[in-house]
């Protein structure tokens, strides 16, 4: 069959915004550990100075960028899926993991090499972070990190310095893992989303429940842990918004396309970074899920949207902002201590952070760029003999 191509216009730059909101965060922790003043704060505030604001903003924006990048992978690969079902009349299981292999796994491992093996060796340029447990635990951690489990090892352990950005890696391709078997079985993939979608909801669920009544203990807290971090319900969030897009178009087009749709979509965010109250937080991701699905959908597909991101530079950005994601951690250090050699400290300071963000947001996408180009690239190659509908915007 002579391959079909599906092409959403603007997700490339959605992309690379979800990958900055998360170099945004990390940069201010790192500012937290390394002991420079940060914007880095838990802060549970009603005062709203600038300050403040800034504080619940750069908090939130690295988990909302993880959450964001799971509602479009949701919708992504669930609407390829459906297409790919609907030609063939089935789904090339072995196929989609090849794909999925050639694209994840090489930068995957090549950063958990890195991680394990060169930076808790480097005392020098910025790199001296100690981990007693990583230590203690190095076995186990690296096992878990080797088969594609950090979420759990991040559960059990305190995070692997710098590369701990890995457990969002994980959670999808334990999703991804069985996600291509349920959407070939499936009768209705509609069905199968909205179970998968309340298994996780009620499991969560169950474990608060049970806290609840005095029932933790360590073991439940790893489960806790590990079951907070898999947001599956965002990936199968993006999904329900896949097979709407795909069975019934116009009825869908016709509700979220409306004019207001996508105002509303983007004041929400900051609305509820700043108000939703801490009873509700375990929760909210639900929200977030919806408000990003509406984004996804308008930008990508609205022709009256108002919010137009599809032109090379973000193109170019978004190819990259896989890389972006995985690079960014390590480099921050590293800047920091070629800052301090030309008298120049990290602080909350306008002229100083706006340099510090400049350039390490500049050296991130050019190693990002290198690593793309010269390392990624040989593997991405190789997907086309394993691709049956192609994706212009993956």
């Amino acid at each position: 069959m002579e391959n079909d191509k599906v092409y959403f216009p603007g997700l490339n730059g959605l992309r690379f915004f979800a990958a900055f909101s998360v170099v945004v965060t990390h940069i201010e922790l790192v500012k937290h550990f390394k002991g420079y003043p940060t914007l880095w704060v838990e802060n549970t505030s009603d005062e709203l100075t600038l300050t403040h604001i800034l504080q619940k903003i750069i908090f939130h924006a690295g988990g909302l960028g993880v959450y964001f990048f799971f509602v479009l992978s949701g919708f992504l690969i669930t609407y390829l899926l459906l297409v790919e079902k609907g030609k063939t009349g089935t789904v090339a299981v072995k196929k989609f993991y090849w794909r999925r292999v050639l694209r994840i796994w090489p930068l995957y491992y090549l950063i958990v090499i890195l991680g394990f093996f060169v930076i808790p060796y480097i005392t020098t340029g910025g790199f001296n972070f100690t981990n007693k447990e990583l230590n203690e635990h190095y076995g186990l951690n690296l096992f878990l990190y080797l088969i594609i489990f950090p979420n759990i090892a991040h559960s059990m352990f305190n995070p692997v310095p710098l590369i701990s950005q890995t457990w969002s890696i994980g959670v999808e391709e334990q999703f991804y893992l069985i996600w291509p078997v349920l959407a070939k079985k499936a009768k209705s993939v509609f069905n199968m989303l909205m179970l998968v979608f309340f298994v996780m909801i009620g499991i969560k669920v169950l474990i608060l429940l049970m806290f609840k009544l005095g029932l933790g203990n360590p073991t439940l807290v790893i489960i806790k842990k590990f079951f907070a971090m898999s947001k599956i319900e965002c990936m199968t969030t993006g999904g329900m918004g896949a097979f709407f897009l795909f069975k019934y178009p116009k009825k869908f087009k016709s509700i979220v396309y409306h004019p207001v749709i996508l105002p509303l979509a983007l004041i929400a965010i900051p609305f509820l970074i700043l108000y939703t109250p801490a009873l509700v937080q375990d929760g909210v991701h639900l929200v977030y899920s919806v408000i990003f699905l509406l984004i996804i959908a308008n930008v990508s597909g609205n022709p009256k949207s108002f919010l137009k991101l599809e032109n090379r530079v973000y193109n170019f950005l978004g190819k990259i902002s896989y890389s972006i994601y995985m690079y960014h951690f390590m480099l921050i250090p590293a800047m920091f201590y070629l800052f301090k050699q030309i008298g120049i400290e990290p602080s909350n300071e306008f002229l100083p952070q706006l340099l510090m963000y400049t350039v390490i947001t500049a050296v991130s996408i050019f190693v990002s760029w290198l690593s793309f180009t010269f390392f990624e690239g040989w593997f991405l190659k190789l997907k086309s003999k394993y691709t049956i509908i192609k994706s212009g915007s993956h």
